[in-house]
């Protein structure tokens, strides 16, 4: 059998319900379930986010990733003094390898941890473009939700038990984040070991993924190749973190993945974007596996886990 990312339909629990039922949240969760079981990643469809709203998202990312260096060094991100909120250029981040195997990541992003007037935004100006950012990230707030309550109850918890453990998304004492990716456009050759995006795994709950039109992202299957995750027109991907692999166990994985160069020499020349949701639990959430029977008996809070990862892959 090929393995493949499976399309799991979700109008049942999408923004265009209004209330969803139990019976809804039981049976969206029971496709996610098995889905998560197979491979870390799926295409929701019928997910109700308004695509003109992603896409106001990725015109006014490209605008701030456009301007004069000068300019977005106003915004950069100041982990060391304590600020994770901001533009991390080319360079700054990457994902390591096994010594003497690094890669070049040819990439840059900005990232949004709060929505209030004083959070960094990808701005070029405009009294609107905190408005667009914080409405991508109301949309995608809402969603995590219905998604959640569909988790719990296919994790044989109450309804609400995840989102009682996400309580502050998008705000102070919570890592959740959206991050705007800007992978150039590439011209002429390219330095051996370059990549868009190294092999990683998400850090936190889950993470939903806005696509442009582009192909390049890959995930790992469990037999340790590559399947290609292009973007599909009104599907939503949406992949789980470290976290919630260790809440279940590892019997939902969080699956590797990478962001690939193009061969086609015309689809190198241009520029990709994706804008991530990433789903955090509360800071002081300790993170044990369900079932009492964990690699991690030990437990570790989610700003422990980010934190530690944080570290990991930024340079400064």
């Amino acid at each position: 059998m090929v393995e493949k990312v499976q399309v799991v339909d979700v109008e049942d629990i999408g923004l265009n319900r209004s209330e969803p039922s139990l019976e809804d949240y039981e049976k969206v969760g029971n496709l996610l379930d098995s889905a998560f079981r197979e491979i870390g990643f799926v295409y929701l469809i019928n997910h109700g986010i308004d695509q003109d709203v992603v896409q106001k998202g990725m015109e006014q990312s490209e605008k701030f990733f456009l301007q004069d260096e000068s300019e977005k060094k106003r915004y950069k991100r100041e982990i060391n003094q304590g600020d994770i909120a901001g533009w991390v250029a080319r360079g700054r981040e990457h994902f390591p390898k096994e010594p003497g195997n690094e890669v070049n990541e040819i990439r840059e992003s900005f990232d949004i941890f709060e929505m209030g007037e004083d959070a960094k935004v990808p701005s070029t100006g405009s009294e609107k473009d905190r408005e667009i950012f914080n409405a991508l990230a109301e949309e995608s707030i809402n969603l995590t939700s219905r998604l959640l309550k569909s988790l719990s109850l296919a994790l044989g918890q109450d309804l609400d038990y995840f989102n009682n453990l996400h309580r502050r998304m998008m705000k102070k004492g919570n890592k959740t984040s959206m991050r705007s990716l800007y992978y150039p456009a590439l011209e002429g050759a390219v330095q051996q070991g370059s990549i868009r995006c190294g092999e990683h795994t998400d850090y936190g709950t889950m993470t939903l993924l806005y696509q442009d039109a582009h192909p390049g992202l890959e995930v790992k299957s469990k037999k340790g190749g590559w399947i290609a995750a292009p973007p599909v027109p009104g599907h939503l991907l949406v992949n789980i973190g470290d976290l919630l692999e260790m809440w279940t166990n590892r019997a939902y994985p969080a699956t590797v993945h990478r962001v690939m160069i193009p061969d086609e020499e015309l689809l190198k020349r241009v520029p990709r974007q994706s804008i991530v949701f990433f789903v955090h639990p509360d800071d002081e959430v300790l993170i044990k596996s369900l079932d009492g029977d964990g690699y991690d008996e030990q437990g570790v809070t989610a700003q422990e886990h980010t934190d530690r990862r944080f570290a990991e892959t930024f340079k400064y």
